[in-house]
């Protein structure tokens, strides 16, 4: 009895049809779930906006535009802390967004989070994100590089001034745009308090408290134990939170729904 091997093909060549025909599907629930979001934020239903903006989030990932209209919901329905963090994961994504920044700093002077007195270099930063720095300071030192390289070849002494003008901007440029970067990507390691609660000082649910920490509050994770996480906030108080009460700002996922 002849017995004809089936080509591996055969078995691939339905997986894939199958696969087409449910990209474009992905993709219309995606648009479907972030159109349904901005009806129901402007029928104001803002509970349902944030399922809606969530549920595309995880069809289509997030970016700048979802977790700002992410932002403004969680805000419209009186959630800080959410709102500040999907307010800074948007600013990942987009630095220079002045409706970003707007609406950061407006819930952060409306719920006693705005910090007036803000450091200029703090400032000087926040103009461009982590990975712009980046690339700022790399081209910086390549130019640096280059025109050094350059200078060791030319003996006109008007290329040489030129030159010798490039150098010094393009180390200057460096200088300022690495330790911005560095900073930045810092940064991305704070995280956002989800709700009001109270530092304990061990980790423990049952440990006392060493006082309250008002949700939106930017903290800075230190270690962690099993659920919970040892924090520092900019004030300089230190004590611990459960791992459910922190946002991680660097953490780019859509996570659970936060009640």
């Amino acid at each position: 009895m002849n017995h004809s091997l089936s080509h591996p093909f055969q078995h691939i060549f339905p997986l894939l049809i199958i696969c087409l025909l449910l990209l474009p599907l992905s993709a219309l629930q995606a648009a479907d779930s972030f159109d349904m979001g901005n009806q129901a934020y402007m029928r104001k239903d803002y509970d349902a906006a944030i399922t809606y903006y969530r549920q595309a989030a995880k069809n289509r990932g997030l970016s700048a535009s979802l977790l700002y209209n992410l932002g403004n919901s969680y805000a419209r329905s009186g959630k800080i802390g959410p709102a500040v963090l999907a307010y800074e994961q948007a600013l990942l994504l987009a630095p220079t967004d002045p409706d970003i920044h707007t609406n950061l700093e407006s819930i952060r002077k409306a719920n006693g989070l705005y910090q007036p007195n803000q450091p200029w270099w703090q400032r000087v930063i926040s103009i461009l994100g982590a990975d712009q720095w980046l690339l700022l300071a790399t081209i910086s030192f390549a130019l640096f590089s280059g025109s050094l390289l350059i200078m060791t070849l030319v003996r006109k002494s008007w290329s040489i001034k030129i030159l010798k003008t490039v150098a010094v901007i393009t180390s200057v440029c460096t200088l300022l745009a690495l330790p911005s970067a560095l900073l930045s990507y810092r940064h991305r390691q704070d995280g956002v308090v989800l709700t009001s609660t109270r530092l304990k000082i061990s980790p423990f649910a049952e440990a006392a408290s060493t006082g309250a920490i008002q949700e939106g509050r930017i903290v800075t994770p230190i270690k962690t134990y099993k659920d919970f996480v040892f924090v520092l906030d900019k004030k300089g108080r230190k004590g611990w939170l459960s791992t459910r009460e922190l946002g991680k700002i660097g953490q780019l996922d859509t996570g659970k729904p936060v009640s």
